[in-house]
């Protein structure tokens, strides 16, 4: 069907003189869905730019910028160059940085004259630590970029004298690596082994170890040779939170060699924050060696090293086995302090809708006990983002705590993690959420109450989504109203 090939925007353009396309019924799910989001992106857009709003004023912002920039297949051509002319015009540095931070979000969505613009406002910064935040903004989105462009990127990070802001630079272009050609990747490598010194090789690790999944076999064991050559501790521990976000893509071999790091290191703090990172991509390696970091983690004596351990393990704790999922669930019940307790609530939640009914409750129990209200708030802040994937009972006893929290700094915290799994509730939960969020009196509380329930909007029913329309126009303030509007843009 030539509708699955439109972009959004142009469904709606076409949908206007074919009726087949004006028709819902005759549409896919999916197609239907395309073209209401690109709707919803042009209702959102003439509230930015027309009274009360302040105009065109309302998208510097780079808030708006960055939503509107996660929809740039929903604006037109005319309204994407007009978000790039506004990053090209403003006067600071340190605007335009943040507006490339926004727009290269949505970057592989607009057309090579406006992406190569982009480029220029990072090559025509004076200072080079503008240019190398610059690079940080464009990094994530530089794998969408023609082969001309990526290099140019590439040639600001190597043309940067000092190499601290060469660390930085590849913090940020390590994001979009995997999606560099060989020849390009290489050259990030040889950055990052040139740097002379050791914080500023692990700052180079922390970033390219995002796409390190995406290099090839050699590159990646240049790079695992960086971090054993590391003599100090905490930089091999930066070096392992880097890795340990792309180690299901490394070769047995080489993830063995990370975890042995991890192991010989002296200080049981160290072994902690290694695990943490590690434990990322805890899911991703062989028995043995998941067996190996848990054991590092349950032989922490200090409770404080412990929870650092799980804030890595819960991300990955979904692929363990369950004789070791709940090995991890003990490492938390067992922890005395309030403040611990909750930070390992955090560390697993992460992980929590891939935990078997019996380990999830223990986990909501280990919540509910909690005597302080701004623990318990800060409990359902860790576990909310696993909400959905729990058993409705214990979604509303989530939800409970929640409702019954007096303070609404506290109902505010709990609510802002809730929200990220909106779309799983029932609707009457949905219901007593957004509930919450109307009875918040604080202006400042409910625009941020509101921004996290716009993150589940596509998911609320049509009477609860205009509740929130209705929220976003009580703003007091024309700038909380733009950025209200704009996190009502849908997010992919």
């Amino acid at each position: 069907m030539v509708a699955k090939k439109l972009r959004p925007i142009d469904l709606v353009s076409v949908s206007q003189t074919s009726s087949r396309l004006r028709d819902a019924a005759q549409l896919s799910a999916e197609v239907h869905g395309r073209r209401q989001r690109a709707i919803q992106v042009q209702f959102v857009w003439r509230r930015l730019t027309m009274p009360p709003f302040g105009g065109v004023d309302a998208l510097l912002n780079p808030h708006v910028i960055r939503s509107l920039a996660l929809n740039f297949d929903c604006l037109i051509g005319a309204q994407q160059e007009g978000l790039v002319v506004l990053a090209e015009q403003l006067a600071a540095p340190t605007d335009r940085v943040l507006a490339l931070e926004g727009l290269a979000v949505g970057m592989a969505e607009l057309a090579p004259a406006l992406q190569e613009r982009l480029v220029v406002i990072a090559e025509q910064l004076d200072e080079p630590a503008h240019r190398a935040s610059a690079l940080q903004s464009l990094g994530p989105g530089m794998a969408g970029l023609a082969p001309a462009l990526q290099e140019r990127l590439v040639v600001i990070a190597e043309q940067l004298d000092m190499p601290a802001h060469r660390g930085w630079a590849l913090e940020g272009l390590g994001a979009g690596v995997a999606g560099l050609a060989p020849a390009l990747q290489g050259r990030l490598v040889v950055i990052a082994e040139q740097l002379d010194m050791p914080a500023h090789r692990g700052w180079a690790l922390e970033g390219l170890g995002a796409g390190v999944a995406g290099l090839a076999p050699a590159l990646q064991e240049r790079l695992v040779v960086i971090a054993e050559q590391l003599d100090e501790p905490w930089d091999r521990v930066s070096a392992l939170e880097g890795l340990g976000a792309g180690l299901v893509g490394l070769a047995p071999e080489l993830q063995e060699r990370l975890v042995v790091i991890a192991e010989q290191l002296d200080m049981p703090a160290h072994r902690g924050w290694a695990v943490a990172g590690l434990g990322v991509g805890v899911a991703g390696l062989p028995p043995e060696l998941q067996e190996r970091l848990v054991v590092i983690a349950e032989q922490l004596d200090m409770p404080a090293h412990r929870v650092w351990a799980l804030q890595g393990l819960g991300e990955g704790v979904a692929g363990l086995p369950p004789e070791r999922q709940e090995r991890l669930v003990v490492i938390a019940e067992q922890l005395d302090m309030p403040a611990h307790r909750v930070w390992a609530l955090q560390g697993l939640g992460a992980g929590l809708a891939g935990l078997a009914p019996a380990l999830q409750q223990r986990l909501v129990v280990i919540a509910e006990q909690l005597d302080e209200p701004l623990d318990r708030a800060r409990a359902v802040a860790g576990l909310g983002v696993g909400v959905a994937g729990l058993p409705p009972a214990l979604q509303e006893r989530l939800v409970v705590i929640a409702e019954q929290l007096d303070e609404p700094a506290d109902r505010f915290w709990a609510l802002a993690s809730l929200c990220a799994g909106l779309a799983g509730l029932a609707p009457e939960l949905q219901q007593r959420l957004v509930v919450i969020a109307e009875q918040l009196d604080e202006p400042a509380h409910r625009f941020w109450a509101l921004a996290s329930l716009c993150a589940g909007l596509a998911g609320l029913a049509p009477e609860l989504q205009q509740r929130l329309v209705v929220l976003a126009d009580g703003l007091a303030t024309p700038a909380d109203r733009a950025q209200a509007f704009a996190a009502l843009l849908p997010r992919r």
